[in-house]
C-alpha cells in the first residue's frame, strides 16, 4: 500500500534532504581544502621559522666570539615555537643546547605540539625530526646548528584556535543555510500548495455539479497557472455541455411530442368516426412520420460520428466540380427565395471522401439559404494554394451574434430557435460538417456579423 504524503510536507522534506546533501558535500570539500591549506601553511611556517632562527644565530657570532646572551634569548624563543636547537662550535664544543637548558620543558612543548598536530591532522605521522646545518659567516664555517621539531608538520596553540574557529564558522553557516532552506521550503511549498488546494476545492465543486466555481488564485509558477486555466476552462465547458444537454433534452422532447401528438389526434379522430380516413389526412400523418424519421436519422448519424465510426472513402477529386453540381441542385431554392448566386470556382483538387465533403457543402449552403432573405446574395468561391484546397460560402443574410458564434458548431445548438419546426432538424448539421472536415485533417471556420452576413471557410489538405 502506497503511503500518502501531503505535497507541502514532501516539498519541505525534499528541501531539507537537498540542503543536508549540499551542506555535507560542501563541508567535506571545505574540510579537505582547509586541511590541505593548513598543511601547506604549517610547512611554510616551519620553513620561515628555521630560516629566522638560522639568521638570528648567525648574527650572534662577531669577530670570532659568540654572544651567549643573544643565543640564550634566540634559543628560548625557538623552544617556545616548538624548535629545539643545539649549537656547536666547529671544533665540536657545545655552545647551547635546548635539552640541557630545560629538558622537561622541551618534552612538554613537544608533547603539546604532537597533541595539537594529531588534533588537526589525525592521519599525520608525527615523529621527532632532526636537521643539522653549517653556520657560515663570510663564507667561513664557524659552527653547526641542530634543529629538532615534530615533523613533518606541527601546529601550535594559535593554529588550533584558528582551525577550530574556521570549523565553528562552517558549522554556523551550515546551520544558517539549513534553517534558510527549511524556511524557503515552507514558503515555496506554501506558494505552490495554496493554488493547488484551490484547484482541488474547485474540482470537488465541479464534481458536485457547481460549474460556476472559478479559481481566482494566481501563481508565479507557469505550470500551476496553466493547471488553473485548464480547470476553469473545463468548468466552463462542462457547464456549457450541461446547458446543451438540457437544450437537447428539451428540443428532442418537443420535436418528438409535436408529431406524436398530431398523429395521435388524427388517428383518434378517425377511430372515433369524427374524420374520414381521407387522402389528405393520411398524407398529414405520413408527413409527421417522415419528420420523426428525420429526427431519428440525424440523431443516429451524430452518434456515429461521436463514437469515431466514420469511414472515409477517399479519392482524388476536383472540389470545384462537386461544388458546381451541388449549386445546380439548389437552383430551385435560390429562385424560390429570390436569392442571387455568384460563383467563382477555380479548379482545385484534393484527396477526400466525395460524398462526405458533398454533405458538408450541402449543410452550409442549406443554412445560408435559410438565413438569407429575398434580394440578398450568396457568393461561393473555390480556390487553392500549394498545400490546401479552400471552399468559401459567403452570404449577406441576418448573420450570427458574437455570443452565438462560439457555439455555432456545437451539437443541438440553433441560433434561431423559432425555425426548428420548419427545418425539421436537431441542430446537428454544422456539428456533423465539422466532424467530417476534421476527419479529413482539415479546418472549418466562420466569420459573421449581425445583419451583415456570414462567411464559412472550409480548408482541406490536398
Amino acid at each position: 500500500m502506497i503511503t500518502k504524503v501531503k505535497l507541502k510536507n514532501k516539498l519541505i522534506c525534499i528541501f531539507i534532504i537537498f540542503s543536508i546533501s549540499i551542506i555535507s558535500l560542501v563541508s567535506i570539500i571545505n574540510r579537505i581544502y582547509i586541511e590541505h591549506n593548513f598543511n601547506k601553511y604549517a610547512e611554510n611556517k616551519m620553513e620561515r621559522s628555521k630560516e629566522e632562527i638560522y639568521e638570528k644565530i648567525t648574527t650572534t657570532y662577531k669577530d670570532g666570539v659568540w654572544n651567549i646572551n643573544s643565543i640564550n634569548f634566540a634559543g628560548y624563543n625557538a623552544l617556545r615555537e616548538g624548535l629545539l636547537i643545539s649549537i656547536k662550535e666547529k671544533d665540536g664544543n657545545t655552545i647551547w643546547d635546548a635539552r640541557e637548558y630545560n629538558n622537561i620543558e622541551c618534552e612538554t612543548i613537544l608533547a603539546k605540539i604532537r597533541y595539537n598536530t594529531n588534533k588537526i591532522n589525525p592521519n599525520s605521522d608525527t615523529v621527532n625530526t632532526i636537521e643539522e646545518y653549517e653556520i657560515k659567516v663570510n663564507n667561513e664555517v664557524v659552527g653547526t646548528i641542530k634543529l629538532e621539531y615534530i615533523g613533518p608538520l606541527f601546529f601550535d596553540d594559535s593554529d588550533v584556535i584558528l582551525y577550530e574557529m574556521l570549523n565553528d564558522i562552517l558549522l554556523i553557516l551550515a546551520i544558517v543555510f539549513l534553517v534558510f532552506s527549511i524556511i524557503l521550503g515552507i514558503v515555496v511549498s506554501s506558494s505552490l500548495n495554496k493554488p493547488i488546494l484551490k484547484v482541488i476545492e474547485a474540482t470537488k465543486s465541479i464534481s458536485g455539479g457547481n460549474y460556476s466555481k472559478k479559481i481566482l488564485e494566481e501563481s508565479n509558477i507557469e505550470e500551476v497557472n496553466e493547471l488553473i486555466t485548464s480547470v476553469n476552462k473545463m468548468a466552463e465547458n462542462i457547464k456549457h455541455q450541461e446547458n446543451l444537454r438540457k437544450i437537447m433534452t428539451r428540443d428532442i422532447s418537443h420535436e418528438l411530442r409535436t408529431p406524436l401528438t398530431t398523429i395521435q389526434a388524427h388517428l383518434e379522430a378517425i377511430m372515433d368516426g369524427l374524420w374520414e380516413p381521407s387522402h389528405e389526412r393520411l398524407k398529414s400523418i405520413h408527413e409527421e412520420i417522415q419528420r420523426l424519421n428525420r429526427l431519428i436519422v440525424s440523431s443516429d448519424e451524430l452518434f456515429k460520428y461521436d463514437s469515431g465510426e466514420m469511414m472515409l472513402n477517399k479519392s482524388e477529386v476536383d472540389i470545384s466540380n462537386i461544388v458546381y453540381t451541388i449549386l445546380i441542385n439548389f437552383e430551385k431554392e435560390f429562385l424560390d427565395n429570390k436569392i442571387k448566386l455568384e460563383m467563382n470556382l477555380n479548379n482545385c483538387r484534393a484527396f477526400v471522401d466525395k460524398d462526405k465533403i458533398s454533405q458538408v457543402i450541402i449543410n452550409i449552403i442549406s443554412n445560408s439559404i435559410k438565413y438569407t432573405g429575398p434580394g440578398k446574395k450568396i457568393i461561393v468561391n473555390c480556390y487553392e494554394d500549394e498545400d490546401r484546397a479552400f471552399i468559401s460560402i459567403k452570404d449577406n443574410g441576418i448573420g450570427i451574434s458574437e455570443e452565438n458564434l462560439e457555439f455555432i458548431f456545437e451539437r443541438f445548438y440553433r441560433v434561431d430557435k423559432s425555425r426548428n419546426k420548419d427545418s425539421g432538424g436537431l441542430g446537428v448539421g454544422l456539428t456533423i460538417s465539422k466532424a467530417i472536415v476534421e476527419a479529413h485533417k482539415g479546418e472549418i471556420s466562420v466569420n459573421s456579423r449581425v445583419n451583415e452576413g456570414s462567411n464559412f471557410i472550409v480548408s482541406l489538405p490536398k
